[in-house]
This record gives structure tokens, C-alpha cells and sequence, in this order.
């Protein structure tokens, strides 16, 4: 909602390629084998192993994002094509959001 979007982030997120992190991916919770069976097939399609696991929260229970929905971790490893990687998971239902947040931030502070 903002004209210009700033970043602040400490030193230990800069990494050489994407992917040095699990990628956090947003899912509604109905239908949400659908939902991940379709995510997987989406990451073998790009070549992207389908490493996908339930972020779960320290009381044992399925993490339950603001908005009621569940998070999907997924250890892809180096992302080769992050905009091809954003496009195919939004293009599927369920997906409510990835981590990749491409071409959002104008500035980037990181801190040492």
C-alpha cells in the first residue's frame, strides 16, 4: 500500500542464490493435500525437488498463520528461475502467498 517499499534485514539473509532457505508457501487448509500433492507436481516441473514439509508450531499443531492458513516449508535448494517458480505457485488454487516476494522492495538496508 505504500509507493516505495524498504527492506531491513541483518546480514545473515544475504545469500549467494535463493533457495539457501526453506521457502514458507501460504496455503488455505481446505483441500490442503490437494493443494501440496499440486505444489509438488508444479516443483518437479521445474526441476525443483519437491522437499515439502508442515510448518508445525512449538505446541505440536499445525502453525496457523493471521488468516487461518497453514505454511508449507519447502527446501528447494538453489533456485534457478525464481519468477518462473512465483508464477506456477500463485497459479495454483489454494496458494495464498509464497517468500519470494519478487520485484516488491525499491531499497534494501542490511545491516552488519
Amino acid at each position: 500500500a505504500s509507493a516505495h517499499m524498504i527492506v531491513i534485514a541483518d546480514e545473515s539473509k544475504l545469500v549467494p542464490a535463493l533457495g539457501a532457505f526453506p521457502l514458507p508457501i501460504e496455503i488455505v487448509p481446505f483441500g490442503m493435500a490437494a493443494t501440496v500433492m499440486a505444489i509438488g507436481h508444479a516443483l518437479e516441473w521445474l526441476g525443483l525437488p519437491a522437499n515439502l514439509r508442515l510448518r508445525m508450531g512449538a505446541d505440536g499443531h499445525a502453525f496457523v498463520t493471521d488468516g487461518g492458513h497453514r505454511i508449507i516449508d519447502a527446501s528447494l535448494g538453489r533456485i534457478p528461475d525464481p519468477d518462473k517458480l512465483a508464477d506456477a505457485l500463485v497459479a495454483i488454487p489454494g496458494v495464498v502467498e509464497h517468500g519470494l516476494f519478487l520485484k516488491l522492495a525499491g531499497t534494501a538496508i542490511v545491516a552488519g
